[in-house]
């Protein structure tokens, strides 16, 4: 699924003028298209809106930061809010952008349900919403899809119906001591997410409510 035609130029006009075609693409979305077309074009509506807003300040990186990185971040003894305690808990991330020196260009994209670290590329690129040359964007893939810790792949004896349960608490969690422990980043620019991303988008502004400027949730 790719962005309305609408939507794309929109990005690229200045800011006054794409604060109201943003409106008034939210408005067709919800007018006049359907299923999951709508659902993707608000996503994309949403995050220009807080593209204006936030006025596009951040650092600029290089031309060639688009490319996508994947990594995985180990933590030893993880406690879940379960009561269980991982020994060992991965959580696989993927990276685009360069993060600036002052380390406050950082912007969080948490997984949803099934998705992996490319799960927000469409929205990604040089002068789209999410832009690589402005902001560093770290994605995250949620506990029991597969590749974070999951049933499947957990040894004994937390593997297969003795995987603990993973709330979206859990997830966050995980995601700041990445972002604090192994990215070494102590505020970001946002967190943006779609349905269980906006979830843990939702939790955190609850658990780490001075952590980001604002949050984006959409279909939560």
């Amino acid at each position: 699924m790719v962005a309305s035609p609408r939507c794309s130029v929109v990005i690229r006009q200045n800011q006054n003028r794409a604060c109201n075609q943003g409106r008034q693409c939210c408005a067709l979305a919800n007018t006049t298209v359907g299923g999951a077309a709508a659902m993707l074009t608000r996503i994309v509506c949403t995050i220009l809106l807080v593209w204006v807003v936030a006025g596009q300040t951040a650092s600029s990186g290089k031309a060639g930061d688009a490319e996508l990185k994947e990594h995985e971040f180990l933590i030893k003894n993880f406690p879940t809010e379960s009561g269980s305690v991982l020994p060992e808990a991965h959580l696989v991330y993927g990276t685009t952008g360069t993060l600036n020196a002052a380390r406050n260009n950082a912007i969080l994209l948490p997984g949803y349900f099934a998705g992996d670290i490319n799960g927000y590329a469409t929205f990604i690129g040089h002068d789209e919403a999410l832009d690589p040359s402005k902001f560093f964007f770290i994605i995250t893939e949620l506990f029991g899809t597969g590749r974070s810790s999951s049933p499947s792949n957990t040894p004994p004896p937390f593997d297969g119906p003795r995987f603990p349960v993973m709330t979206i608490r859990d997830n966050v969690n995980a995601a700041h001591q990445l972002l604090t422990k192994e990215l070494h980043i102590s505020h970001l620019r946002a967190v943006i997410g779609f349905s269980m991303g906006a979830q843990q988008a939702f939790q955190w502004a609850v658990s780490y409510p001075d952590f980001m400027d604002r949050i984006v949730a959409s279909s939560a």
